[in-house]
């Protein structure tokens, strides 16, 4: 099991700009309303504090089955949780108009864009990794609450500060669960030491 704390995100004042403007429906906006946001953006992507904690699994040797978009020939399985922390929300909460009646919208634009680019960097990570392998990886999968305790037996999520409760929901509020499957690639490279078990094999 790995783990990766506070790790950057990168976003940007213009994707920021753009997604709040779809969010209030507007196309012209003031030069007022456009500081504003940039302000709010830039005070409250301070209190981001994106963790992962994951995991890789060859083929059977996990206790579930997530069924959900199996492709037809997979090697293994990365799972992972990630989090942006809970300091944004309980800033947000102190005072949530700090930034005028947008700031909601303005919050929830960040917070969008930070698990995204979290699920991203984890994608990078995984990739990286499934190439030594001589694979690649699918899309993330979403594996849903279902399997919440499920992973919780082989992954410990409390090293990121995650918990689960008895009803399937996860805290922090805005974390995320999913999966990667490894599948063979099309390109062939020389052997190497395998990124799960640590033996050596040829390519698959």
């Amino acid at each position: 099991m790995r783990k990766i704390k506070n790790f950057k995100v990168n976003l940007r004042a213009k994707d920021i700009l753009r997604s709040v403007r779809k969010l209030i429906s507007t196309v012209d906006m003031s030069v007022e309303l456009e500081e504003t946001i940039q302000r709010c953006g830039c005070f409250y992507t301070r209190f981001l504090s994106p963790s992962v904690v994951y995991d890789t699994f060859l083929k059977e040797s996990l206790s579930f089955v997530c069924e959900k978009d199996i492709p037809q020939k997979w090697f293994a399985k990365s799972v992972f949780f990630v989090t942006i922390g809970s300091a944004l929300e309980e800033e947000y909460k102190k005072n949530e108009s700090a930034f005028g009646e947008h700031t909601g919208k303005i919050v929830s634009v960040i917070i969008a864009a930070a698990l995204k680019q979290s699920k991203n960097f984890m994608q990078r990570i995984i990739s990286n990794e499934a190439q030594y392998e001589n694979c690649e990886v699918t899309k993330v999968i979403d594996i849903g609450n279902k399997y919440y305790k499920e992973i919780c037996k082989v992954i410990s999520i409390d090293k990121i500060g995650i918990s689960v409760g008895e009803v399937g929901t996860i805290y922090p509020k805005y974390s995320f669960a999913g999966l990667f499957y490894w599948v063979p690639s099309k390109r062939k490279k020389p052997r190497s030491n395998c990124t799960i078990c640590s033996c050596r094999h040829t390519s698959i």
